[in-house]
């Protein structure tokens, strides 16, 4: 897709799909040179640059079935882009690399690209160039740039202090867990549209918010300039990518704290969920408290300085004799997030 295609191995129709998805790239102005030479040439803003890269692969990371090609672009974009705010860099130009079985239509990297695009632009950043392979199953990898202003300090996981308040940007927590829930029961099945506009249909579910939260597993939407905006007052920061629990208590571990969670502070999260959660036989705290792949800003601020679009879901507190770690209104949580290799 860009700057190098030559690697990898789409052997026949390679200019066809170049054909079809390069102009659907929408370049910005600090991009000197794009995609169709051996590689990009972007201007920095400043010397300060964050690198990050994630991967996503069809059947451990999607289902085919249960979302789609623009879905997935959009997705990858949030993952790699969370991760640049979370340091409180602005996100500045994205590289990326798809493999794929061979015969797989043009039309899904066409739709793959629109909805990097789109994502990238949404948030300021273009896609500059990357790679096209093969694969034995679709996946997609992309690399994030940002750039930190030189008096800026990066925000880390290890800034949280005690007495400081413990927040997150998302006005709800637990939706893409459930709606992963309902993908492995197997009561989703997405029809892509002409236009772009999938049909999502479920099967025996009566939860009116149910192709919502599907939605929003499939692509999560969050507010990620709240990571460059107020975030950059953070103590620390990251994104909640793997749990909120698993997430706070890496937090809390590199900074050397407890943070102990405010169960009334979720609980109009848990609320909005207990219907779905009822009908599929799941505990919707879990959903809040160990669900994945929010990609939310979660920060610790002092109790003066928590920015608009934060809502606060609890303290720091000392490290106790125990070591650093999470709690829950004081008390111990059972169970942990995801974990890519269990």
């Amino acid at each position: 897709m860009a700057g190098d295609t030559s690697h990898g191995s789409v052997p026949r129709g390679e200019a066809a799909l170049l054909a079809r998805m390069l102009p659907h790239l929408r370049l910005g102005p600090e991009v000197e040179l794009g995609p169709g030479d051996d590689a990009a040439v972007v201007r920095l803003p400043t010397p300060r640059l964050v690198v990050t890269t994630d991967t996503l692969i069809e059947r451990h990371d999607f289902l085919a079935h249960t979302t789609t090609p623009r879905w997935i672009g959009q997705k990858a974009a949030v993952q790699n882009i969370a991760d640049v705010a979370a340091m409180g860099a602005r996100p500045l130009a994205l590289v990326v690399s798809i493999s794929a079985p061979a015969g797989l239509p043009a039309a899904v990297f066409e739709e793959l690209t629109i909805g990097l695009t789109a994502r990238a632009e949404a948030d300021g950043a273009s896609i500059v160039g990357g790679d096209l392979g093969r694969a034995d199953q679709l996946t997609v990898t992309v690399t994030a740039m940002g750039s930190l202003p030189e008096e800026q300090r990066a925000v880390t996981r290890s800034g949280a202090r005690p007495g400081d308040i413990l927040a997150i940007g998302a006005p709800r927590l637990g939706r893409s867990a459930a709606g992963l829930a309902l993908v492995l029961a197997e009561r989703v099945l997405i029809r892509p549209g002409d236009d772009g506009r999938p049909t999502i249909m479920l099967d025996r579910v009566q939860d009116p918010s149910a192709a919502q939260l599907v939605r929003w597993h499939d692509a999560p939407d969050p507010d990620l300039s709240l990571g460059w905006g107020g975030g950059r007052r953070a103590g620390a920061m990251m994104d909640l990518s793997d749990g909120l629990v698993r997430d706070v208590g890496r937090l809390a571990r590199d900074s050397g704290v407890t943070l102990d969670i405010d169960p009334h502070a979720l609980e109009p999260d848990v609320a909005q969920l207990a219907g779905l959660a009822s009908e599929l036989g799941e505990d919707p705290w879990a959903w809040v408290l160990h669900g994945a792949e929010e990609h939310a800003m979660l920060a610790t601020f002092a109790p003066t300085e928590v920015p608009s679009g934060f809502r606060a879901i609890g303290r720091v507190l000392p490290g106790d004799a125990g070591g650093p770690g999470v709690v829950l209104d004081g008390e111990p949580i059972e169970g942990e997030g995801f974990d890519h290799f269990s």
